[in-house]
């Protein structure tokens, strides 16, 4: 008879064990702060390893014989512990939380500069620009934004705010890569040829200053994904852009965004910045607080640009071909029926040998 009192104490330790174990099992502990548990890549991307919940779960029931009676209370105490901690999973899930870029990478540059130079910064490019009553016989007014992402970065001048055929403003824009050659979508853009259809349009351009530069086409290449399996345009200016007018750089696209081995690489949940302008006058940085809608209707054809410290490269079109081998000799076609040196109007590539590729 005096085992049934210790019995009942027994069961009734058990069943606080298997509440409590029960409890814990319906409820997750987030971790807040403390060192990672580790660290993770995927190319250029650092990833710390966090614990994000865990859970508890009871295992199958299975048979109880309390400890004998004649135990110490904490020896037997920890015993039941012991048995029902067999019976017991705990889950611990694994965040993982982008930290930083390898020090070496392409994007760790690109990343570190971009946050240095964004305080006070927005993404509108020019503080103004319209179109007089006259206008194409008068040219746009058109003002920077000196608050613009772009502000003072090499290659912004190469941006065409207007042009004689843009339709809506803005869309199918032109954006100097030589002195001499302007680039633009291929496609809806009257047919694959080398012509001169756009002879005497006017083009215009902004100098740091604000200070309108006027130039006229000449000629222009059309080549399109059905003919020629490239889209873009290239016009040929009818004299040389001035020097207050830089030309945009350019960068192979099977380095930016290439799968599966790039120079600059894109992950979901890393910050890959890129800026990408659109026809409302507008630059994209493709972040949170820096992003908005760059595929619209006319957006075609508008420069993607890697932003390196200081200067915009150009590496592609909206949805149209990058710089390429055939794309200088199209430029180098246009100039000889010029009767111009082609070796004085070539793209201007940026080295990006020295990053590694992943």
């Amino acid at each position: 008879m005096n085992r049934i009192p210790s019995l009942i104490a027994s069961l009734c330790f058990f069943s606080a064990v298997l509440f409590a174990r029960t409890a814990l099992a319906q409820s997750t502990t987030e971790r807040t702060s403390g060192p990672p548990e580790g660290w993770e890549t995927n190319g250029p991307v650092v990833y710390r390893l966090d614990i994000g919940a865990t859970t508890v779960t009871p295992g199958p029931p299975v048979s109880h014989y309390p400890p004998p009676a004649s135990l110490p209370p904490e020896l037997r105490g920890d015993m039941l512990t012991f048995i029902m901690a067999a019976h017991v999973t705990t889950t611990a899930a694994t965040k993982k939380v982008f930290d930083h870029f390898l020090p070496e990478s392409l994007n760790n540059l690109v990343w570190t500069n971009f946050i240095a130079h964004t305080n006070g910064r927005n993404m509108t490019i020019w503080s103004e620009r319209t179109r007089p009553p006259r206008w194409p016989n008068q040219a746009p007014i058109v003002r920077w934004n000196p608050n613009s992402l772009i502000w003072e970065m090499r290659g912004m001048t190469a941006l065409s705010p207007s042009w004689e055929l843009e339709g809506s403003p803005g869309q199918a824009p032109i954006t100097a890569l030589t002195r001499r050659h302007g680039y633009a979508r291929g496609h809806d853009m009257g047919g694959d040829r080398v012509g001169s259809a756009y002879a005497g349009r006017k083009v215009w351009f902004l100098t740091a200053e604000n200070l309108i530069v006027e130039t006229t086409i000449k000629r222009e290449i059309v080549r399109t994904g059905q003919t020629s399996g490239r889209d873009y345009t290239i016009v040929l200016f009818s004299s040389d852009l001035p020097d207050t007018i830089q030309p945009l750089r350019v960068a192979p696209p099977s380095e930016i965004f290439a799968v599966p081995h790039s120079k600059y690489c894109y992950a979901a949940d890393a910050p890959c910045p890129m800026f990408e302008t659109e026809q409302m006058g507008n630059v994209s940085a493709s972040m949170p607080g820096f992003r908005l809608d760059i595929d619209k209707g006319g957006d075609s054809g508008s420069p993607n640009m890697l932003p390196m410290p200081g200067e915009l490269v150009f590496w592609s079109g909206r949805t149209t071909s990058g710089p390429s081998a055939e794309m200088q000799a199209d430029m180098d076609k246009l100039c000889q029926l010029e009767g111009l040196d082609p070796a004085q109007y070539q793209l201007q590539w940026v080295d990006l040998s020295g990053y590694p590729s992943y």
